[in-house]
């Protein structure tokens, strides 16, 4: 912070951090909750709103003495439940920053001239680490979204240096930069540009046998392709020379931009109100300075991954470097789910980084590594089929410019800043919708009561539709009432919801599973009670009834039925009440069946 006068002492650290967690949302409501998140984490006082309204004080005291660039005071005042310092936004560093990098931002509509004059007012506001005295989780968070940022802001300016003749400046600069950052490729790479155009071809050589050296100690890696051919071009006296003096704009490297997206969902229905918020949470354009995730999390069969798929296709546009796509084998019951580190060794693999080493303990510095790689890039990465927040956390990019698409059984909390969509069953209307395109509107029409019936018995889940879809194409002969009769019958029904390697059982032994194989003594009692409960006919199951069948007090009670609910094997509408649907009742009846009669 700083006066006419000079920098502003604003008190200790704290304090710093209350200053600092309300210029990042500079504007905006800062909630106590989260204020209190960002200074003290986990290790928060007993009194922590006391502690903030005392810091909230002298801060006010200390912000009197400033003025903006305009003359209009700079003040902190109470919003709701929190507080929102009010300062153009422009007075910030970061928020200038980002305004900067996108005018410098090649294709966009502004000058060769204003885009370099941009560049280099932004690299003028590098100043060493952002929030370089505060300790914490959402400091170092911040930190790492910056530095990838300003490593992006140090490539574009660099080539722009380059391009127009200024190898020294490129050079001198880079060198203080990749004292911090050594791994950062790109820069590595224009640094050795930087050098071979001033003769200084020894020293490049040089830079790419240290960082080739430092990533094969760290990440049991080679560089990726452009360093290795950048290396392998110097050697052979074949570096082209696109930097010599004033010779118009340079070509961009040939860079590799992934399409991993499974295909589109050919019949895809209904999901207008699933659909809206997730097209609009992922719009780059309205996150400028970070990275959006969303989690979209139901029960088996429900259609998430079909969800998500075609989400990702509807916003493919919208990252032109790439989409990015992973089975995490959250709820797979043939495998194990992926490691952290083991996932991303893939997505690396796909950028052009191989060998990576499948050490879990080097799980830090491989997610450092891939956030490098993707830096300054927009990308679109989708995790699907998660188990939990821990595997997925690492896999995150920081940058701004990337969004993350992530699937699960269970809600996501754990991630942090990060926006839930709960996707439940189809509509009756939609699910039949769905069954016409299986098996054409002609059959659906002829026998409308049949196809309702059949929309019900699979509780409107696309994945039991997709299934008696499929059964129905297979046999052309039989009438949709047939099927129906079938699916009437409780004692088949899951077996009629089986068809070529893909069935509803195996989809639901997914959540089961994770329970009744976990090393935690608790996790398995919480799958024999989901075994039990299977046993009641009825169709809402109070605390205090399920307690009574569990044999256990209502306390205890509460927590296997809110695990259950967590684990979308139970539904929950109101407090106290749950429902187990009949499909999830069948399956836990016949897992109930192996145990002795009670």
């Amino acid at each position: 912070m700083e006066s006419a006068d000079g920098p502003l002492d604003v008190g200790p650290r704290q304090r710093r951090a209350v200053l600092a967690a309300l210029a990042v949302d500079a504007g905006t409501p800062v909630s106590i909750d989260t204020l209190t998140e960002r200074v003290w984490g986990p290790a928060a006082p007993e009194a922590p709103r006391s502690a903030l309204y005392a810091h909230v004080a002298r801060l006010r005291r200390a912000l009197a003495q400033v003025d903006d660039d305009s003359g209009t005071p700079i003040s902190l005042s109470r919003h709701g439940d929190g507080y929102v310092l009010n300062v153009d936004r422009q007075q910030v560093d970061l928020h200038r920053l980002n305004q900067l990098i996108d005018t410098g931002r090649a294709g966009t509509q502004t000058s060769d001239v204003e885009r370099i004059a941009a560049l280099r007012e932004a690299m003028e506001l590098w100043r060493g680490d952002p929030l370089a005295t505060l300790a914490g989780d959402w400091a170092n968070r911040v930190r790492r979204s910056v530095a990838s940022q300003l490593i992006s802001l140090a490539g574009a300016w660099s080539n722009e240096e380059l391009r127009l003749g200024n190898p020294e400046a490129v050079a001198d600069r880079l060198a203080r930069i990749l004292g911090s950052y050594p791994l950062a490729e790109p820069l590595v790479a224009l640094q050795m540009r930087a050098l071979c155009s001033m003769g200084r071809t020894p020293e490049a050589l040089q830079y790419y046998v240290d960082t080739r050296a430092q990533i094969v100690e760290q990440f049991g890696a080679e560089p990726g392709p452009e360093l290795r051919n950048l290396h392998v071009a110097i050697l052979r006296g074949e570096l082209d020379e696109p930097y010599a003096g004033n010779v118009g704009p340079v070509a961009a490297p040939v860079r590799h931009v992934p399409r991993q997206l499974p295909a589109d969902i050919a019949r895809f229905s209904g999901r207008h109100d699933d659909l809206a918020p997730l097209l609009k949470w992922l719009n780059p354009a309205g996150t400028a300075d970070s990275a959006p995730v969303v989690s979209i999390y139901g029960a088996a069969g429900v259609g998430k991954s079909a969800l998500a798929i075609h989400a990702a296709h509807r916003l493919a546009g919208r990252y032109p470097d790439g989409q990015l796509y992973i089975d995490l084998r959250g709820t797979s019951v043939d495998a194990e789910p992926l490691t952290p580190v083991d996932a991303l060794a893939r997505l690396l693999r796909t950028l052009g980084v191989s060998s990576m080493s499948s050490d879990p303990e080097q799980v830090d510095e491989a997610a450092a590594l891939f956030r490098s790689v993707v830096a300054g890039r927009r990308l679109l990465l989708v995790l699907d089929n998660a188990v939990d927040a821990a595997q997925v956390r690492p896999l995150l990019p920081s940058g701004a410019g990337c969004g993350t698409l992530v699937t699960s059984r269970q809600p996501l909390a754990g991630l942090g800043d990060v926006s839930q969509l709960r996707v439940g069953p189809l509509t009756v209307a939609d699910a039949i919708a769905l069954l016409s395109h299986w098996v054409g509107a002609q059959r659906v029409a002829a026998e409308p009561e049949a196809a309702t019936a059949i929309a019900e018995w699979c509780e409107c889940l696309p994945l039991a539709l997709r299934i008696v879809g499929a059964r129905l194409v297979a046999r052309p002969g039989w009438p949709l009432a047939e099927l129906r009769d079938r699916l009437a019958d409780e004692r088949r029904r899951l077996d009629n919801l089986e068809f070529d390697g893909v069935g509803l059982r195996a989809s639901m032994a997914g959540s089961y599973d994770r329970l009744s194989g976990s090393p935690d003594l608790s996790e398995r009692a919480i799958a024999e009670a989901f075994k039990l409960l299977g046993t009641s006919t009825m169709t809402e199951l109070s605390r205090s009834t399920a307690a009574r069948l569990l044999a256990r007090s209502e306390a205890h009670t509460e927590r296997i039925l809110e695990r259950l609910v967590d684990v979308q094997l139970l539904e929950t509408s109101t407090p106290g009440s749950y429902r187990m649907g009949e499909l999830l009742r069948l399956y836990a009846r016949e897992r109930f069946a192996g145990l002795p009669e009670k």
